[in-house]
């Protein structure tokens, strides 16, 4: 029985490596934005992570005096002409569509995120010909959580030019992916529960090992086939003893047994008075 034994230990071993052995994912995201730097808020990691969710989409929108119109594209060219390479934000002129500006490029880019939101900035854009000290332009896009927008949308914000350094365009993006999605909680085996199906498969293989072994090893016959067939057949009246030590809080009973009567226990004025049964 040494090999019946070994084989056990064996798949015990085997089975307890096959639950315990965890794989910890990889996660890979590239993007054609450049970030110099990056920034979170509120302790919330993978702003550039996050951000692949819209990379290589395209929006645009015109100002609120429909003056302009802007052309937007999130860590891509915001149009796909050959002229407007690295062009993440471009403004055209409406009355006048051969001038064009580009407002910030996606190869400078900065990333700040919270939770239902984003903020990404484009720098490097044309320089300012009369304001903002003729500094390049910069663009700001708010990129925010909308459940009613699936596709996305963009609006123009404003124009902040009326400072002499740091001057801005505010835009803002909405899309539905940009919502936190429910958590999936996956639920695995507990620990009872591998014990459970691990008792189960060694008591199939002990009986299915036992019986071959019963059968071809030792020429049982009949219920004799059945590995420690006296164990078992002694199993239910093991049990019982079992539960009458550890349950039952009374001292046990001795059986009664019958006693004779000797003659010490007669009664002596019996045999005084018997005269009278003598014959006269």
């Amino acid at each position: 029985m040494d090999l019946y034994v070994y084989f056990l230990a064996a798949f015990l071993v085997l089975t307890m490596a096959y639950f315990v052995e965890t794989q910890t994912p990889t996660v890979s995201f590239t993007t054609k934005c450049k970030f110099p730097k990056e920034h979170t808020i509120d302790n919330i990691p993978g702003a550039v992570a996050k951000l692949q969710i819209l990379d290589g989409l395209r929006f645009s929108d015109k100002d609120d005096q429909e003056t302009y119109t802007y052309e937007i594209g999130i860590c891509t060219a915001a149009n796909p002409g050959p002229k407007y390479i690295n062009a993440g934000v471009i403004q055209h002129d409406i009355k006048n569509p051969e001038k064009t500006i580009i407002v910030g490029d996606y190869t400078k880019a900065e990333v700040m995120s919270g939770k239902n939101w984003m903020l990404l900035v484009y720098r490097g854009g044309d320089n300012y010909t009369s304001h903002c000290g003729s500094e390049s332009r910069q663009a700001m896009i708010m990129l925010i959580c909308d459940e009613s927008a699936p596709q996305g949308t963009a609006k123009v914000l404003e124009e902040n030019r009326k400072k002499t350094e740091n001057c801005y365009y505010l835009f803002e993006i909405s899309h539905s992916d940009l919502c936190p999605k429910p958590e999936l909680k996956v639920y695995g085996l507990s620990v009872g529960s591998i014990i459970v199906i691990i008792f189960v498969i060694l008591f199939g293989i002990y009986l299915l090992a036992g019986f071959l072994y019963q059968r071809f090893v030792a020429g049982a016959k009949g219920l004799e086939q059945i590995p420690n067939y006296g164990f078992w057949q002694d199993f239910g009246n093991l049990q019982a003893d079992g539960c009458n030590l550890l349950c039952r809080s009374g001292p046990p009973t001795q059986p009664k047994t019958y006693k004779g009567i000797g003659d010490n226990q007669l009664d002596e004025e019996d045999n005084e008075n018997d005269d009278h049964l003598l014959p006269m």
